[in-house]
């Protein structure tokens, strides 16, 4: 059978459905048999006229339909990965729309020009579009929009908090509340300092990219950043002390072990508790006690 027929059967069975997860906030959320086997569905937010990131581009109909005959006079993209802006380009098109995202000459800086064979089943290449920066500020009806930078999973993060309603976005920044494993391009001590800037904020609601809806989320965020700061500090000590790899990974995680391994292999070693070991110790010496967040920036 031809393999792309085999990439449309597994990129098939789209799922999408509509809910309002927050007062005026349209989230539009989409999977495909794959993508929910593996957990990861992908969400899309409307926030009067302003669409928050765009989803994959296996799910491109699907979503353009949902959006069909809605006002969208912006969009935003949290970061500049392939679930998150794989529709960008075709919504802009139709919709005549600026597209926004933070340092966008840093969105080649993540493999998304090379895509391994995972990320192209689950996601697909997204279209070539021209992003213009961040401004300050992104007004729509009933929503202020302001961007925070959270470096760290990607160098395009951005979380987007609304100044009237207190929802953030938050894109990949918090999935689960773990110290979880990362993909190889990642820096877990910027990702403390992001997790701690968010909470800052004391949000309302947290929405992710994949479906989560947390209400109060500033505990959470915080007790994520602290068990990241633990675990690196942890891998790096072990590191120092000569440990290999796969006994810093049973030491720091001491459960789990066969389902990282099993994504591991599944991502092309991109993704994994190697990762994050791997990032720890990479980004150590630079960011020695410089995990403490700044101050965030005043409302303008």
């Amino acid at each position: 059978m031809p393999l792309l027929h085999h990439v449309g059967s597994l990129a098939g069975g789209l799922r999408l459905r509509t809910d309002e997860p927050a007062a005026g906030i349209l989230r539009v959320r989409v999977s495909s048999r794959l993508t929910r086997a593996n957990g990861m569905e992908s969400s899309v937010y409307l926030a009067g006229s302003v669409l928050i990131d765009t989803g994959f581009v296996h799910a491109r109909a699907a979503i353009l339909r949902a959006l069909a005959g809605r006002a969208i006079t912006a969009i935003c993209l949290t970061h500049h990965h392939e679930d998150h802006c794989g529709n960008a380009s075709a919504l802009a098109a139709r919709h005549g729309c600026p597209i926004y995202l933070r340092a966008p000459e840093r969105r080649f800086d993540e493999g998304l020009t090379a895509l391994k064979a995972y990320r192209l089943l689950w996601w697909g290449t997204a279209a070539a579009y021209a992003p213009r920066d961040m401004p300050p500020a992104i007004e729509t009806a009933g929503h202020r929009l302001r961007p925070i930078p959270i470096p760290g999973h990607s160098a395009t993060h951005t979380a987007l908090f609304d100044e009237l309603t207190g929802v953030v976005f938050v894109g990949d920044l918090y999935l689960t509340g773990g110290a979880t494993a990362v993909m190889s391009h990642e820096n877990p001590y910027e990702s403390i300092t992001s997790l701690r800037r968010v909470a800052a904020l004391d949000p309302t609601w947290l929405l992710n990219g994949h479906g989560l809806a947390l209400a109060r989320p500033a505990a959470a965020l915080l007790t994520k950043a602290d068990r990241i700061e633990e675990a690196a500090a942890r891998a790096v000590e072990l590191h120092r002390a000569g440990l290999p790899v796969a006994a810093i990974i049973r030491r720091v995680f001491p459960r789990g072990g066969g389902r990282d391994r099993v994504l591991s292999a599944l991502t092309q070693g991109e993704f994994g508790r190697a990762c994050f070991v791997d990032a720890c110790v990479r980004h150590a010496a630079a960011t020695a006690g410089a995990t403490a967040a700044p101050p965030t920036p005043a409302p303008t």
